[in-house]
């Protein structure tokens, strides 16, 4: 399942991994090289090895990479390596590039994030005419909606495969109620985001795919970033290497999640997840994001606000960013994690060091809060920050 986990919490991320113990380096110098010692130690800890899937880590000080490394196997079968350019499917961490997607438009004026969600997306049931469910209430996880993946016998219009479009008028014809009042608490639910790409789509007149290369993925320097959204949405391969997600069964890896021909999957929907990226396409995203490329300084500053129930409470979400506080009124930094299939994915802005981590994996289980202080105790200690 799609998730957004703490930064104290389990992230699912690929397994035993090869390519020469511990690691594919990455050209470095100085201080950076003597961490690979180190790094690889660390890795080995969390299980890694080099006949398995793998990681690929970066880390980005002030917009300028300070460290990037890559350990384990992209795909089993033929034993590709994970390298920067492996495209892993980055599972929830979409959704801040949905909701980056989503003040786009606003500042686009083509949206207003205060729009009650049935001006876009009319198939909805008119739950509460008192409290409708606004753009924002999406965004900020607090519409009360059920999940989309919990719906039953739901028909495709599309032979062997569910898209967006399947599941936008089922809440009306299957007359499910909301979990909760909308704006009365906040709970993680990838319903939200799925909807939030169907108003992408159909504010901006084109896919959610198409809308993210136009206005995030080419001025930000994606170079190979692409979703899969449906039956021929891969863009040709060319050389690209697609990890494939792992899972562990009965001593053995599965190949669990994977982009055709490799794996044919059936559920395409978008935007709570669905983009692929490398870990040079992070880097490149990492940069868009502070420098002003993507939204001006105003509406950065929506996107990493908290939410607020009607009771008043502060909710650690913004427009796709889990915030992370070190005490009341004290934003320390902002991130998304994310599973599914497993690939596993982490994306942390730390704002006093102005410091970025990003893990891309396809297997094995890490100990995400351990592996986070470690690294960054490591990172400390050789001067890279």
């Amino acid at each position: 399942m799609r998730f957004q986990s703490r930064r104290r919490a389990l992230m699912t991320i690929g397994a035993a991994a090869s390519c020469s113990v511990l690691g594919l380096p990455i050209p470095a110098r100085g201080a950076a090289r003597r961490l690979d010692g180190p790094f690889d130690r660390l890795v080995k800890s969390e299980g890694f090895t080099d006949d398995g899937p793998g990681l690929a880590v970066l880390v980005q000080q002030q917009g300028q990479p300070a460290y990037m490394r890559c350990v384990g196997l992209a795909t089993l079968e033929d034993r590709r390596p994970v390298t920067p350019q492996t495209m892993f499917e980055l599972a929830s961490v979409t959704k801040s590039i949905t909701g980056t997607a989503v003040l786009i438009l606003h500042e686009q004026r083509k949206l207003n994030v205060s729009d009650d969600v049935r001006k876009h997306i009319p198939e909805l049931p008119k739950y509460d005419a008192k409290h409708p469910i606004r753009i924002r209430d999406l965004a900020q996880q607090v519409s009360g909606l059920a999940s989309y993946m919990d719906l039953e016998d739901v028909p495709s219009k599309t032979p062997d495969c569910w898209v967006n479009a399947d599941y936008v008028g089922e809440f009306a014809r299957q007359n499910v109620p909301l979990s909760f009042p909308t704006g009365e608490k906040y709970e993680y639910c990838n319903t939200n985001y799925m909807l939030l790409a169907v108003v992408i789509e159909r504010v901006s007149g084109k896919s959610y795919g198409a809308f993210l290369r136009e206005a995030i993925f080419e001025p930000a320097g994606m170079k190979t970033a692409f979703v899969n959204e449906g039956p021929g949405s891969v863009p040709d391969a060319n050389g690209r290497v697609d990890a494939i997600g792992y899972v562990r069964a009965d001593s053995q890896w599965q190949a669990q999640w994977g982009t055709p021909p490799a794996r044919n999957e059936t559920l395409l929907t978008c935007g709570d997840g669905a983009v692929w990226c490398s870990l040079e396409d992070m880097a490149a995203w990492d940069v868009a994001l502070h420098s002003g490329k993507l939204l001006r300084s105003e509406t950065a500053k929506m996107a990493i606000a908290p939410s607020r129930t009607r009771d008043g409470n502060q909710n650690a979400y913004g427009f796709g960013w889990s915030l992370y506080y070190n005490g009341p009124g004290q934003l320390a930094g902002f991130g998304h994690s994310g599973g599914w299939g497993g690939f596993g994915t982490y994306y942390y802005f730390d704002i006093a060091t102005r410091r970025t981590m990003v893990f891309l994996g396809n297997g094995r289980a890490l100990d995400l809060d351990k592996f986070w202080y470690s690294l960054t105790a490591l990172v400390d200690m050789h001067g890279l920050g």
